[in-house]
């Protein structure tokens, strides 16, 4: 059954139907054509949780671990909303090759954002509707374009956010940024993460997304009062640019149509701790800096984390790089990647408790 539908998205309240999920991924998408919301039953004994997958189109990980996890129809203690983004994008070029298209936002920088265009019309309907559900948790699976370990990113420094992203993985981010994610306009919500699940396409990334989706799906509570797993925090981020005048590549050699070289394989280094003067890449001699840094608010913070010197670009200061990319269609349509820093302890579990009483099957909050 569908409910009153919204010409921008389609609002599905009975779960995929069976001859849906018995088609083939890329198939079920062409069935779908547009960002859809999955209202999948359950038993009604605890709080709604969300899943979201594919707000990048091709991001296909989420997507594919979200539909063995559908297709095992389980029945949860709790209905289970589902987001599945952007299906045009996803379907494009043969499948799942396009972040978004060129005539579109990005549809994870679009939530709570003034609703001028389709994709920001769809976003603020998914997002009435999980409001008025009451949505006791949200998790958005991604994929990195870079090489880069399995983590989950935190809006915000909670035992609750925390308890939740550590169902996943060990190692957070603390994101600051403020862009229109579908997370950050979930915070006064409910704990709403997002999970990197490395590379697309791999194998160990959809055994790494499944396995996560089920702990989340089967854990009866979601405590906030301890927090029950140790875990390692980057926070500060800023975000790395490359200057839309530039033109740049990835490993090679300048020359009269490419600015800008990044060096080979820099993602090796991602969530690795560099030290000031780490070179980045090369520019011709005199040419300006050819990166842009932004903090919170888009304030510029080029000056105190990169210069050039001699051609080379380098870093300032001591920090950490993540999500640094490794295709010119990510860099252009997203950034380079993000400068952070190492706080100087992890974060510890708190010391279990004895309860007088057994915990309630939901999310405490």
């Amino acid at each position: 059954m569908r409910r009153a539908s919204d010409r921008y998205f389609n609002d599905l309240c009975d779960g995929l139907p069976d001859h849906l999920l018995d088609l083939d991924d890329l198939e079920l998408l062409g069935e779908l054509q547009r960002p859809t919301l999955i209202r999948v039953p359950g038993t009604g004994d605890a709080p709604p949780r969300g899943l979201a997958c594919l707000l990048h189109g091709d991001e296909d990980t989420g997507y594919r671990a979200t539909l063995r996890i559908l297709r095992q129809r389980h029945r949860y203690p709790f209905d289970l909303f589902v987001v599945i983004g952007n299906v045009r994008a996803a379907l494009a070029d043969g499948g799942f090759k396009a972040r978004y298209l060129d005539d579109q936002e990005d549809l994870n920088r679009v939530w709570g954002r003034e609703p001028t265009t389709r994709l920001r019309l769809a976003a603020n309907g998914i997002l009435d509707v999980l409001r008025q559900a009451k949505i006791a948790a949200m998790v958005d699976v991604h994929n990195n374009t870079g090489t880069n370990p399995f983590y989950a990113i935190v809006t915000q420094v909670r035992t609750a956010q925390l308890n939740l992203a550590t169902t996943f993985t060990t190692m957070l981010l603390h994101w600051e940024l403020g862009v229109g994610t579908l997370m950050e306009a979930l915070d006064d919500v409910c704990p709403a993460i997002a999970v990197e699940c490395g590379l697309p396409g791999q194998e160990a990334s959809l055994a790494f997304a499944v396995d996560g989706l089920r702990r989340y799906l089967w854990t009866p509570t979601i405590r906030d009062d301890v927090v029950e797993r140790d875990y390692d925090l980057l926070g500060d981020l800023r975000k790395v640019m490359v200057r839309p005048e530039v033109r740049f590549r990835f490993g090679g050699e300048l020359g009269d149509d490419v600015d800008f070289v990044v060096e080979q394989d820099a993602d090796a280094h991602n969530f690795r701790t560099v030290p000031a003067g780490h070179l980045l890449g090369r520019v011709a001699p005199g040419a300006a800096n050819p990166l842009l840094v932004c903090g919170p608010g888009g304030v510029d913070a080029t000056a105190s984390h990169v210069r050039v010197l001699g051609g080379r670009v380098v870093l300032t200061r001591e920090v950490t790089p993540v999500m640094m990319t490794r295709t010119e269609q990510a860099a252009r349509k997203d950034c380079l990647f993000y400068i952070a820093t190492r706080p100087q302890t992890a974060g510890a579990a708190t010391p279990a408790r004895v309860d007088t009483e057994p915990a309630s099957p939901d999310i405490r909050r």
